[in-house]
């Protein structure tokens, strides 16, 4: 039997090998290397930091806190400790949680009874529509920001601790160990945050019918 290489590793490698030499040219002070790495960077970190502020007029203030940290701190990055996406959603964690504390944008959390009744009513025909998929399982978290409505709404009473394990999870499909490393805490308590964001969610949907797993398949 024939074996095909596995072309994946190098792939990979010259991947991390590009970053290197991108963030290299940043911390050069180079502005066209800063320009690439902000067109590369700044519409993923700009969607995680939407899900984690959770008001947009906030979004593009900590994004540009987020680059300009980069600018001003590039040659402090350490590849042998994180990835270059990594690092950056660190940084762009970090300063996120920061500008929720300035601005104290939290709110009255809404309960199931406050929401307004065309959320309701959008919810409810995309329940009854054939083509709608069914949420049965936490890897269906994520139609949350795809599909609106009920499901966005329940994310959105997470804390910003739990909401940004499943934001990272699902919505950058990063692995544990990386949003471990992103948020700063041990690998187990990013396992704790995921089951407790996971059960706030199934009870949180329970309440409109919705079927979401509240345990973990790892």
């Amino acid at each position: 039997m024939s074996q095909h290489p596995d072309l994946s590793r190098p792939v990979a490698g010259a991947a991390a090998n590009a970053d290197l030499e991108l963030i290299r040219a940043v911390a050069a002070k180079d502005r066209q290397a800063f320009k690439r790495l902000y067109d590369l960077y700044a519409p993923r970190i700009g969607r995680y930091l939407c899900k984690l502020l959770k008001h947009p007029d906030l979004v593009d203030e900590a994004v540009n806190d987020t680059l300009l940290a980069v600018w001003q701190n590039a040659d402090r990055f350490d590849p042998a400790i994180a990835s270059l996406s990594t690092w950056l959603f660190g940084i762009a964690h970090h300063k996120g949680l920061k500008t929720l504390r300035r601005t104290s944008h939290f709110g009255a959390e809404q309960t199931i009874d406050t929401l307004p009744q065309p959320l309701l009513d959008d919810a409810e025909e995309r329940e009854d529509s054939p083509q709608a998929p069914v949420p049965h399982g936490p890897e269906h978290i994520v139609l949350g920001w795809e599909l609106g409505g009920v499901l966005q709404w329940a994310l959105e009473q997470l804390s910003p601790d739990h909401r940004s394990v499943i934001e990272l999870t699902f919505g950058e499909e990063l692995s544990y160990l990386e949003i471990a490393e992103i948020v700063g805490c041990p690998l187990n308590t990013v396992k704790t945050r995921m089951f407790h964001a996971r059960k706030k969610l199934a009870q949180l949907l329970a309440r409109r019918d919705y079927r979401v797993a509240a345990t973990a398949n790892d």
